[in-house]
């Protein structure tokens, strides 16, 4: 329902409202075509609702709070002076309207070169709009007006011929193009809503704000504030940002047409800032679609690609870009019956990419909402991701507003789920707030987002690379392992597979090659990179291998038996695409990978062929075990254990690296006695494996 400023009732209205006598007179005219040429007068006689007869009566001067129903005020005498009035009217040459909306009207006439028509037209909508005293009368008209209907009215109302009027309809009309006014073509309304104007808000504007034609589109549109972020925080976009920023700079400069940027990527990756600072580095005014009506209530796709139009119409003379957020509420492409409005007509919407005169950039945080035939569209479509580790940390540092120590950006910079967004927001919080531990408030904040968002919490520390006691001497396997360091060391490409029994070694071996080559570590275990949504794990692959190519990090995919299956047994095609990317993607990869499984047997057999190296983890030999035991008990501060307990030691099968690490853990609450203690906690470790008769069961086959 229509919110009108100038709402009119029978005890409200007072012409002065109106200002100019002149539109009090015009307005008049109108309704008096309504009543007598378009067939209004016995509505308007006969109407029950006595408010809304009587408001209308009092307007055209013909008595106020009169009883229309009595005896001493006969209907045709009511007719006889409201004859006389539409006569004298008639006859008048021209009528001017209020200053402030005739400026406002010649001010959008000049930047779209409307005809007299589509001014008139203009006027009239913005006064349907405005006052209830003329939609009142338009609904004499009936409630049901097809659009024929609707146009012979408004042509008869206007005294303009119908053939002007149904040009001005046109699709290809400025008026439809701009959608500042619009006619429903597919349903029957009182003539009021057949025929509709932009937004109540821009009507009100058009009748009371004398400024520039951007503050007329105020609601619709509005001017972006400053970017939080900066250029340089976007480092790891760069090859992107080179290409955009020189090609907007060209298509502003020479007014290039169908200028259209795409920005996609999850939420509170810095979409909207990026766009902000494009603008600030291009030197222009970013203008943004509004999404949110003036009592802050979601604004459909459908008004928002009205509001886009119009500004296309009315701004196209400003040197500016326009920032369209949401995009997929106007190119969804679900069938989902909760999605937003779907525009069906696609060769509409390739034509206004192809035709828009401002550049504008999409954003939206779901490109698979979004039709690939639609994407295509796009001159230049750029994912912004979640930067990477070290350029996460630089990110959280800055924005962190001297909250955190260096550990506490460490910490969370391990977090890849951490968006810039989050960060600014979180230092909103925690910087007005009186806490002691503000980093604790600043994890605490963080948190509870993520985990509302479901991702994985923030570690409260960072898990120590490698053991104190670490030793690749201490590994079973058929190579020297150092080394095969030195030699990954002197090439820095590899691709390596490590497989055996869980707990001997293979990851601690990626934390080591790290270690030695001085590089950081980028351990992906299969939950990391599995996704529930079709096409999630080989997008998550890839982002994998792009990230430790840019980090120049050793990539480990820890369990890759999960999603690296044997492809003659898959019985769906995301099983076998999944395979297909990794495939794909460690050919290409000129770093060093190492994938570790426990389970070589199922992984796909091409796969196997791309790793330079396959190497077997077994359990501990029985002096390896004796070592890594005289280890443990140094690092722990057990006594020196006698030689006595060597036989023990060495009669322990299927020990493993993770045995000395599980009983290692458990020291913290539960302290270790002795050695003898020590032992015994090892063979319970062993007794879980489901050993039997010398052969290993279950997940350790």
């Amino acid at each position: 329902m229509r919110r009108r400023k100038n709402s009119t009732t029978l005890e409200e209205f007072d012409k002065t409202q109106l200002v100019d006598k002149e539109l009090v007179d015009k307005i008049s005219l109108w309704i008096l075509r309504i009543i007598f040429n378009l067939g209004g007068a016995r509505e308007f006689i006969d109407n029950n609702n006595r408010l809304y007869r009587d408001s209308l009566a009092y307007f055209l001067e013909v008595g106020a709070y009169v009883d229309m129903d009595s005896d001493e005020y006969k209907r045709s005498d009511i007719l006889a002076v409201l004859k006389k009035n539409h006569i004298k009217l008639e006859k008048r040459v021209r009528f001017t309207s209020s200053k402030i909306l005739t400026k406002n009207i010649q001010q959008i006439s000049k930047l779209m070169n409307l005809n007299s028509v589509e001014e008139q037209i203009l006027e009239f909508i913005v006064l349907v709009n405005q006052y209830d005293v003329l939609d009142d009368a338009t609904d004499l008209l009936g409630n049901n007006l097809n659009t024929t209907q609707a146009k012979k009215a408004i042509g008869i109302i206007l005294a303009i011929d119908t053939k002007a009027v149904n040009e001005a309809f046109k699709s290809t009309s400025k008026l439809a193009k701009s959608s500042i006014v619009t006619i429903s073509k597919s349903s029957t309304f009182p003539l009021g809503h057949k025929i509709e104007i932009i937004s109540d808000e821009f009507a009100d504007n058009m009748l009371n704000l004398d400024e520039d034609i951007s503050v007329m589109l105020k609601e619709s549109v509005k001017p972006c504030d400053i970017s939080t972020l900066k250029l340089e925080d976007y480092e790891h976009i760069e090859k992107d940002i080179d290409i955009v920023l020189p090609y907007l700079d060209n298509a502003m400069k020479n007014k290039k047409n169908g200028v259209n940027i795409l920005l996609y990527g999850l939420p509170g990756t810095g979409k909207t800032e990026l766009a902000k600072t494009i603008s600030e580095t291009l030197q222009t005014k970013l203008f943004e679609i509004s999404y949110t009506d003036e009592d802050d209530e979601a604004i459909d796709g459908y008004k928002r690609l009205k509001a886009y139009k119009t500004a296309q119409s009315l701004l196209s003379n400003q040197n500016i870009l326009l920032m369209y957020d949401e995009a997929e509420d106007i190119f969804d492409s679900s069938e989902s019956p909760l999605s937003p409005k779907r525009q069906d007509n696609k060769a509409w919407l390739n034509r206004m990419l192809e035709t828009n005169t401002i550049p504008t950039i999409w954003i939206t945080n779901n490109i698979y909402r979004i039709d690939n035939a639609m994407v295509r569209r796009f001159d230049f479509s750029i994912e912004v991701p979640i930067p990477n580790k070290s350029k996460r940390a630089k990110i959280i540092k800055n924005y962190s507003n001297n909250l955190l120590d260096e550990q506490s950006i460490k910490v969370l910079a391990e977090n890849e789920n951490i968006a810039p967004a989050l960060i600014t927001r979180a230092t909103k919080v925690v910087s007005s707030i009186d806490t002691d531990d503000k980093p604790k408030a600043f994890t605490q904040v963080l948190n509870n987002t993520l985990k509302a968002q479901g991702y994985k919490e923030i570690q409260e520390k960072i898990v120590t690379l490698l053991p104190n006691v670490y030793d690749p001497k201490f590994i079973n396997t058929t190579t020297d392992l150092e080394v095969l360091t030195q030699g990954i060391k002197e090439h820095q490409n590899a691709r390596l597979c490590l497989y055996g029994a869980a707990g001997t070694g293979k990851s601690a071996f990626g934390r080591y090659i790290a270690e030695t080559l001085n590089k950081p570590l980028l351990l992906k275990k299969g939950s990391d990179l599995i996704s529930m949504w079709v096409g999630g794990t080989e997008k998550n692959i890839a982002k994998a291998f792009a990230e430790a190519k840019e980090e120049k990090a050793v990539l480990v995919f820890d369990e890759v038996d999960s999603f690296l299956a044997d492809r003659t047994g898959a019985n769906q095609s995301w099983e076998v695409t999944q395979v297909n990317e990794m495939l794909v993607q460690m050919e290409n990869f000129e770093g060093i990978f190492i994938a570790t499984t426990n389970l070589i047997d199922n992984l796909d057999k091409a796969s196997l062929r791309r790793f330079d190296l396959k190497l077997e983890f077994d359990f501990l030999k029985a002096e390896q075990s004796w070592k890594m035991f005289l280890s443990y008990c140094k690092d722990l501060k057990l006594a020196q254990p006698s030689i006595s307990f060597k036989r023990a030691v060495e009669s322990l099968k299927y020990l493993t690296p993770g045995d000395f690490a599980a009983v290692t853990r458990q020291n913290r609450f539960r302290p270790i006695t002795d050695v003898k203690d020590f032992i015994q906690r090892l063979e319970d470790e062993i007794a879980v494996k489901n050993v039997s008769n010398g052969n290993v069961m279950g997940f350790l086959a």
